[in-house]
């Protein structure tokens, strides 16, 4: 049952993911022909191959920051599994990264049945990983001189967190959860969210969270500073910092959006705000387009690859 489970959530994940390539292209195809697309591809050619890949390579550096922090995760829930396999349904969520506040990425529950990993624990993770990540982006504009409102906003995603791990550590809440158990319709669905509680409590502490945020926080540096570079070899007038700013801004508008994957709004964040500093609007569609390519494309184009090895391995699974 586990694998077939799993080949279904994998099929509907691709074609969630084939039909999001049909409308990101739509998108950029807008954007290109409202800019001017000879302009776009120009300033793109400006760029260079070389930029290109390295971008590539340095951005895609932060995947593997956030799988150790995932990892790390699982462990200290107890669920031990083979690290190429781990790594492997990790980066097929990425595949669904593009859905609405990510929550795509939980198919993750689904592909780590096949390794018996409770569905409670992997939803409690994917919680951590996802509130984790929006404390970095936000400390992120804060450091980078975005003003008091980002440690204010960074400080109450800190409070949320800890305001969650009393609730579900609390024994009112507990026992709440045991009368509704009573019910037979509630009984799988509110055992399921208990389990994640209990996980969430025991993996929500202080010096651990402080160290999943700073990895959120370099991860997100470093796709910003391949972002920065691209702005920088494509106008004089580039200002790091500021560019750095614009990107974390840019994310949490992409974020908050819950357009699937920030598609559109994020672009017109980093172009817009790239604007306003003076860079003219060609070179700074071109940018935006680079930075989410070697980013988000290619880590949904990542994803689509181990989602299609995971798919291929069940079918080997499931022969007679």
């Amino acid at each position: 049952m586990e694998p077939q489970l799993g080949a279904w959530s994998v099929d509907r994940a691709i074609r969630a993911v084939a039909l999001l390539v049909a409308c990101a292209a739509a998108v950029y195809l807008a954007l290109a022909l409202y800019v001017g697309w000879r302009g776009v591809a120009s300033a793109i050619g400006n760029l260079g191959a070389a930029a290109l890949l390295g971008g590539l390579l340095l951005a895609s550096f932060n995947y593997l920051l956030r799988f150790g922090r995932w990892n790390d995760l699982l462990l200290r829930m107890g669920q031990r599994l083979p690290v190429a396999d781990n790594l492997c349904v990790y980066l097929g969520g990425l595949a669904l990264t593009a859905t609405p506040g990510k929550v795509g990425e939980a198919i993750r529950s689904a592909l780590l049945l096949r390794w018996r990993v409770p569905v409670g624990a992997s939803l409690a993770a994917f919680l951590v990983d996802r509130l984790t990540d929006l404390i970095g982006v936000l400390l992120l504009a804060a450091v980078t001189g975005g003003g008091p409102i980002w440690w204010a906003l960074a400080a109450a995603a800190v409070t949320a967190g800890v305001v969650l791990r009393v609730i579900f550590s609390a024994r009112w809440s507990d026992l709440i959860a045991r009368r509704l158990e009573q019910n037979p319709r509630l009984a799988r669905l509110v055992l399921l969210l208990r389990s994640g509680m209990l996980q969430y409590v025991n993996v929500w502490r202080g010096v651990r969270v402080v160290s999943y945020v700073a990895i959120a926080m370099l991860a997100y540096g470093l796709q910003a500073v391949v972002f920065a570079l691209y702005v920088e070899r494509l106008w004089s007038g580039a200002d790091w910092i500021a560019s750095l700013q614009i990107f974390a801004i840019a994310t949490l508008v992409g974020a908050v959006s819950m357009i699937p994957g920030g598609l559109g709004a994020m672009e017109l964040a980093l172009i817009g705000q790239l604007s306003v500093t003076g860079m003219p609007l060609m070179s700074a569609t071109a940018a935006a387009l680079a930075v989410r390519t070697v980013t988000l494309w290619f880590a949904i184009l990542l994803g689509l690859l181990c989602l299609l090895w995971y798919r291929h391995r069940n079918a080997v699974a499931l022969r007679p």
